[in-house]
């Protein structure tokens, strides 16, 4: 028996994972990204393999996170984290560079950055576990970083289908992709 309330206990923060292949920038919403190791200093996110960032990622060998605010608008969230990026050109209308990697990081609401150069990848069934040296990293500005227990119970968000710690009885309304 596995008692999901256990897992409610596991903390997160919430990123944006943005990555970059032939001139196309993509993100996504993700709240797996954890430090691996200090020396040399290792991160490993979690993708879903029908995002197309996780195609991107696997094929650039590259990406660059965006470490969310606790200012972070829904609207951010929302378009990063419930809209497919083979529909929709998210970093379009929002404030953005690239990393020397080429992959992209939001500016706005965005506490600090870390650009990431893949080193091997594991398979995790539905999704991809990709384990990555850190290759530079900068504060943007001072705040709280957002949790995924803020986003949950302050601000009321929801798990997209496609997100490691996603229940099928808590299907969010209007999920694209």
């Amino acid at each position: 028996m596995i008692d999901r309330r256990a897992l409610h206990e596991l903390t997160y923060g919430m990123y944006i994972i943005g990555a970059a292949e032939g001139g196309a920038d993509n993100g996504q919403v993700s709240n797996t990204l954890f430090q691996v190791a200090s020396e040399p200093t290792l991160v490993s996110v979690c993708i879903n393999k029908v995002n197309r960032t996780h195609g991107m990622i696997k094929r650039s060998g590259a990406f660059a996170v965006s470490v969310l605010s606790k200012t972070a608008p829904m609207s951010l969230i929302n378009l990063f984290g419930f809209h497919h990026g083979f529909d929709v050109e998210k970093f379009k209308e929002i404030p953005h560079r690239s990393a020397d990697n080429g992959a992209p990081m939001v500016l706005s609401h965005t506490l600090a950055y870390i650009e990431v150069s893949v080193m091997s990848s594991l398979d995790a069934v539905t999704h991809t576990i990709f384990l990555g040296q850190v290759t530079s990293a900068g504060m943007l500005q001072e705040g709280e970083p957002m949790t995924y227990e803020f986003y949950r119970t302050v601000l009321k968000g929801h798990t997209p289908v496609t997100a490691p710690t996603f229940r099928p009885q808590e299907r969010p309304p209007e999920i694209k992709g």
